[in-house]
């Protein structure tokens, strides 16, 4: 299962996906980081609870972009960029398509 995961996440990083700004973090580094939990600060669980919130739909893209701007990671206009927001979007529904919620 994780193989699948990572595999989709590796391919689409392979296909251009392009950071909001060249200082700010990719939509793929914005969620993986959501995943190891270095977005706790910001109420976003790591790890198996990441998985889960995602997967039942407590964590979007929204959430994932608002957090990291409070945090400095990212520009404010990363939340009204719209292919941005498209891309953490689609990494996260392949974390629905693939986990199993638990």
């Amino acid at each position: 299962m994780k193989k699948i995961i990572y595999s989709s996440i590796i391919l689409l990083s392979v296909m251009g996906v392009a950071p909001a700004k060249a200082a700010d973090i990719t939509p793929h580094d914005l969620v993986f980081q959501g995943y190891q939990g270095r977005l706790k600060s910001e109420d976003i669980p790591g790890y198996a609870s990441f998985r889960q919130a995602v997967f039942l739909g407590k964590i979007d893209a929204e959430t994932l972009i608002q957090g990291a701007i409070a945090q400095g990671k990212l520009e404010p206009s990363a939340a009204n960029n719209e292919s941005y927001v498209r891309q953490v979007k689609s990494y996260l529904s392949l974390l629905r398509a693939n986990g199993t919620g638990r």
